[in-house]
């Protein structure tokens, strides 16, 4: 199956979030890395429901694509990872967590992300 441009892009978006989120986690700005995680996150999922069509536009869908794609993989680990990257966007914002936190959450995300993107084809 051939994987269209947008699949691409998003996958490669996902992928330059998560290289910032990791440098930023090393100068140890927790607020930035936080969103970086949500977006690489967003981002894979985005490209793994392009693969079917589909086009993600909001948290709402997000969510239960994610909720879908768990069940669907029988994979709890990719709806679970889905609530901690979202709860990393709201850290941007209230700025409530601190680093040893995001650097957790950073791990279980960056092991679903390539998770997700393995769920794509390499062309």
């Amino acid at each position: 199956m051939p994987v269209s441009d947008r699949t691409l892009r998003l996958k490669g978006q996902s992928v330059h979030y998560l290289t910032n989120a990791l440098a930023f986690l090393e100068a140890r700005e927790a607020e930035k890395a936080s969103e970086f995680l949500w977006g690489s996150f967003a981002q894979a999922l985005k490209a793994v429901a392009s693969l079917k069509g589909a086009t993600l536009r909001s948290h709402g869908q997000l969510r239960q694509y994610a909720r879908d794609l768990s069940l669907d993989l029988r994979d709890k680990d990719i709806q679970y990872t889905f609530l901690l990257a979202e709860s990393l966007h709201r850290n941007f914002y209230e700025l409530d967590s601190d680093l040893e936190s995001i650097v957790a959450i950073a791990t279980k995300v960056r092991a679903t992300v390539a998770k997700l993107l393995d769920l794509l084809p390499s062309k």
